[in-house]
């Protein structure tokens, strides 16, 4: 990493930890990091469409005048209550015919970019007490300031903060919470794409028609090469072919580093065609084409959108990773418009990329297991810690697993039509209409996870026969059954229901790709002070003294030793489910050891590649 990188990993480290240290109303340190890193990423945004020119009528201190306007006249609120949140859910999350005519007044001429990128979070929704000060936002916007602010400089085309700048620094700091900090160089990232999405094109032509530029008999060893010498007949194939469908997933996506560098890839492979199609007196290339808009500008951006909707797939088990990786792709986004009339709602992401525990959960699910889960018992028999059938909490209309998929395309389709018809009409305003399906969406998605999730613990207590292993302060192992909220707890990611199309009518993902953790599964005394270090702080304990003196602690401190069971009991759960469940195939010497993080991610990226592709890839 050079000098500028690891600055900006520094500077954004230290502003991180400001934040997380004046946030006001959470409790728990894991939630301050994560609205920190949310916070971090709107005012990253913001600031990006502020040097654009973007906001204001193209006042490019914007956030900085603001600001000062807001301490000079508001004592009793905080910027961030009275301006910041204001601007986000009501200005840029709201069309301007809908926002309160106040807020105009306040905020300004802003453009909407969607209520998913800047609406309400849930830490917001479920903490409405939720404050910052001023002086933590002063400071960052001060920094921010002292950066080349004469372009759009995330979109990379200024000096200073760049998207690749920024990137790297976030791979390092996102890294550096969870595992030795690391960065990928830039040549790293060229030979991973040469190894990943580029063998994938070669190939995939070679497969699909080895005749298109004969691909088998000449020297064209490269994508580059290859889009040199573009010709009608390759541009086809990949255009109809080999992207629409293709499927790139990294399941420990981390700050999105890998993510972002296949998208710009595909950037430009998109490009090129878009270059050829308007070259090529070729009806089918010219209405592609003519599909994306009359200027390059317009095509890059509905293209980029292409990319990370339909492309592009993450999974992480930390949620200010996921916030991270979802932030930079909508800055990726957001580069390729040059004015604010190029600018549309940025996408949701949530639906590919999430968060979630890539190493447990159903990569396909057995319907006809899934048919038998039984609706809610009573409460008195739930109590018991028996190890009885099934038991859903909120049953759903359909009777099947293969009845549930349809369902969720049915509701789908129904309230798309069902409120197009009444947006045609006047009656509800397109965010209403696109909150609206979201929520039915929603609604399944939790309904089926809570029943995977109860067939994931008959399993893992019926056919594995794994019981739940509490670590007490005294350092004695008690052996109990396992119950329903210790699997929940694993954050199990079902695989086969949220990426169906890929997964069961693809037959899985073309590009599989992971930066796999370092270690081994087991209890790490810095990962349980990383998760609870508020309270760790509250006792004022540091991570050296849990270190020295854990079982002492735990026996004075009845609530970290509470946390501490739960902790222990979800890592010998995962130790026990990937040495009995088939699922995993390790070496003999392996059930009697510790198992590597590499090695549990290899196996699981390979069983979420598809048949024939090329080998999944572990950094």
């Amino acid at each position: 990493m050079d000098v500028a990188g690891r600055h900006l990993a520094q500077a954004l480290a230290n502003h991180h930890r400001c934040f997380v240290d004046a946030l006001v109303g959470l409790s728990r340190t894991s939630e301050r990091r994560w609205f920190a890193h949310v916070l971090l990423g709107r005012l990253l945004l913001i600031y990006d469409l502020q040097v654009a020119g973007f906001l204001g009528a193209g006042d490019r201190w914007y956030l900085h005048s603001h600001l000062s306007q807001h301490a000079a006249t508001q004592t009793d609120v905080t910027f961030f209550k009275g301006f910041l949140q204001p601007l986000c859910h009501q200005g840029l999350g709201l069309p301007e015919v809908e926002r309160p005519r106040s807020l105009t007044a306040k905020i300004g001429d802003v453009p909407y970019l969607g209520c998913q990128s800047f609406g309400m979070h849930p830490l917001e929704q479920r903490y409405p007490q939720l404050d910052l000060p001023n002086e933590p936002i002063e400071r960052f916007l001060g920094w921010l300031a002292e950066q080349p602010i004469s372009q759009n400089a995330l979109s990379g085309r200024a000096q200073g903060i760049n998207l690749e700048l920024l990137a790297g620094a976030y791979e390092y700091l996102m890294t550096a919470q969870t595992d030795k900090a690391a960065i990928s160089t830039a040549d790293t990232l060229q030979e991973i794409c040469r190894n990943t999405l580029d063998a994938h094109i070669l190939k995939a032509l070679r497969d699909q028609s080895p005749s298109v530029v004969a691909l088998a008999a000449t020297n064209v060893t490269s994508v580059d090469t290859l889009l040199a010498a573009l010709d009608i007949e390759t541009c086809q194939q990949l255009l109809v072919t080999v992207l629409p469908t293709l499927s790139v997933l990294d399941p420990a996506c981390g700050s999105g580093r890998y993510l972002l560098m296949i998208g710009a890839r595909l950037q430009a492979i998109y490009r090129a065609c878009w270059h050829c199609a308007q070259a090529f007196a070729d009806a089918e290339l010219q209405a592609w084409g003519r599909s994306l808009g009359s200027t390059q500008t317009a095509a890059e951006w509905l293209l980029a959108e292409r990319i990370v909707t339909q492309n592009l797939y993450g999974v992480d088990l930390q949620p200010e990773a996921v916030s991270v990786a979802q932030m930079q792709l909508w800055l990726r986004l957001l580069s390729t418009a040059t004015k604010v009339d190029d600018l549309r709602p940025l996408p949701d992401l949530d639906f590919n990329i999430t968060v979630g525990n890539a190493l447990i959960g159903f990569i396909r699910v057995d319907t006809a297991s899934f048919d038998k889960i039984v609706p809610k018992r009573s409460r008195q028999a739930d109590s018991q810690d028996t190890a009885l059938q099934g038991n859903l909490l909120q049953p759903l209309t359909a009777a099947s697993y293969r009845d549930t998929l349809t369902e969720q395309k049915i509701r789908v389709e129904h309230y798309q039509a069902q409120t197009r018809a009444m947006g045609s009409e006047g009656g509800l305003p397109e965010y209403v209409q696109t909150a609206f399906l979201r929520d039915r969406i929603d609604e399944v998605n939790l309904t089926v996870q809570q029943k995977l999730n109860r067939l994931l613990w008959e399993t893992l207590g019926y056919k594995l026969g794994i019981w739940a292993k509490e670590v007490h302060p005294s350092g004695k192992t008690c052996k109990r059954l396992l119950k329903i909220a210790d699997v929940e707890a694993l954050k199990p990611f079902h695989w086969g229901f949220f990426f169906n199309t890929v997964i069961q009518q693809h037959g899985g993902f073309d590009i599989v790709l992971t930066a796999a953790p370092t270690g081994t599964l087991r209890s790490q005394a810095n990962a349980f002070y990383h998760q609870h270090q508020a309270l760790f702080e509250q006792y004022e304990i540091t991570l050296a003294d849990f270190r020295r003196s854990r079982r002492q602690l735990l026996r004075q401190h009845a609530d970290l030793a509470e946390h501490w069971q739960a902790y222990t009991v979800g890592i010998a759960c995962l130790k026990d489910f990937v040495r009995r469940s088939d699922s995993y195939q390790l070496p003999a010497v392996s059930t009697q050891r510790s198992v590597t993080f590499e090695l549990l991610f290899a196996q699981r990226c390979l069983a979420l590649t598809k048949a024939g592709s090329i080998p999944p890839y572990i950094q």
